[in-house]
């Protein structure tokens, strides 16, 4: 399992390890990259699986690069990512490896907790059936392949992983769309589950639709299909739309206005990631 650890992330680390100590399958190792938490040691005492620590600071993107490749150097197989703010029902490890035999990339279902949601709430249910193969297409308008969702086979990662720029926002993204381009083959499946906490520090969170949030949502789809066109020709006409989306909300107030109206108008209570900002044809204007 590979997990990244920050400032901040301390009031819910616990969570983290405490739902990983109560794993049905407990022959597993963690892979933790420390980008500047001073105490981290005192979170990982007591524990009867391995916690090897990798000390580094930079980008979120850069840092999951480096922690991706140093989890592979260090021998692992296969890879369970995770996010040290969420935790995870206890066959999160029994099923990802289990599902790994004979599936390159396995996503799982998420459960929606923290603000605003006293109750966990199924994130994917509507949106991904169960054992549903998760396709290149399926992936393009929006993402369901989280970093604490998902666990992929090393030897199907792309060797394009080190292009990913480093400034990168939406790096699980640009990540998996490289896998399954280069002939990764994903499953979904709702058997295990991720306990996704919603926190005011959350890169991205399906359910807010704040003008910043939305504006954040826009530049992350122009970069991702900025990068993405460099290498796949199916790119480029979503790279155009989205560069001149981008530019036009920055000059034009009255457009924003009106494109985070629409924006807020036409979102579903649920949705994958990124997948509600769409360009001013999709929403007529």
């Amino acid at each position: 399992m590979f997990t990244v650890s920050y400032p901040g992330v301390e009031p819910y680390i616990s969570d983290f390890f405490h739902s990983l100590c109560k794993q049905t399958d407990k022959n597993f190792a963690i892979f933790l990259l420390n980008d500047g938490v001073s105490d981290i040691r005192r979170f990982l005492e007591g524990f009867d699986f391995s916690i090897k620590v990798l000390e580094q600071e930079g980008h979120p993107a850069a840092l999951r690069k480096a922690g991706i490749q140093w989890a592979i150097s260090e021998g692992a197989e296969s890879i369970i990512f995770a996010d040290a703010d969420d935790y995870f029902a206890d066959n999160r490890i029994e099923i990802s490896k289990k599902m790994l035999v004979e599936h390159d990339v396995v996503c799982n279902e998420i459960l929606l907790t923290g603000q605003k949601f006293p109750q966990p709430v199924p994130m994917l249910r509507e949106l991904v059936k169960d054992e549903m193969v998760i396709s290149i297409e399926d992936i393009v308008n929006g993402n369901c392949l989280g970093l604490s969702n998902t666990s992929i086979k090393a030897d199907k990662i792309s060797a394009l992983m080190s292009e990913i720029p480093d400034d990168v926002i939406a790096f699980d993204w640009a990540f998996f769309t490289l896998c399954l381009h280069c002939g990764a083959k994903a499953i979904f499946t709702n058997k295990t589950q991720t306990y996704y906490r919603q926190h005011g520090d959350n890169i991205a969170s399906p359910c807010s639709f704040s003008d910043e949030q939305i504006l954040r949502g826009v530049k992350v789809k122009r970069d991702h299909y900025n990068f993405l066109a460099k290498f796949y020709d199916g790119y480029i006409n979503l790279s155009v739309k989205f560069e001149r989306l981008y530019s036009r909300l920055q000059s034009d107030v009255l457009l924003k206005e009106d494109y985070c109206k629409a924006i807020r108008l036409n979102a579903n209570d649920l949705s994958l990631w990124w997948e509600p900002i769409k360009t001013l044809e999709e929403l007529r204007l």
